[in-house]
């Protein structure tokens, strides 16, 4: 099943090399892309006091790595539904190499999608086509 629906995607990854294959790729797939080394430098991160819009939102879907450096995925997951983001929690995804027990409870409790490194790229479109559906 495919779609014509391009997602706006932010994609939180440290690895430069990653980061670049999620953005070649996802261009590919026509969607836009945003990535960032670091969540911290993400503007729910900075300002404290920033909330997000009750009607809008700043991607479609949402990529964050685990390790991250200065704060993990796990964590700026949890800022954000204090901040009330509105990025449906089914389009929102975590990825790492390897989880802890804990870090895995976390996915679960975040109900967001859990992608194991090395990913597929299928994998990738496939969610992505789904996080579209979801949309509308």
């Amino acid at each position: 099943m495919s779609t014509s629906k391009k997602l706006r995607v932010i994609v939180f990854e440290d690895n430069q090399a990653v980061s670049d294959l999620f953005k070649k790729m996802l261009q590919g797939f026509g969607h836009h892309i945003l990535t960032f080394s670091d969540p911290t430098v993400f503007h729910v991160c900075r300002d404290p006091e920033c909330e997000y819009h009750e009607d809008s939102s700043c991607a479609d879907a949402l990529i964050v790595d685990i390790m991250m450096p200065n704060m993990s995925g796990i964590e700026f997951m949890k800022l954000q539904r204090e901040r009330g983001c509105n990025i449906l929690h089914e389009n929102k995804a975590l990825m790492s190499a390897v989880t802890s027990p804990q870090q895995q409870a976390a996915v679960e409790e975040f109900g967001c999608h859990f992608f194991k490194k090395p990913f597929k790229i299928s994998e990738v479109k496939k969610w992505l086509e789904e996080c579209a559906e979801r949309i509308h």
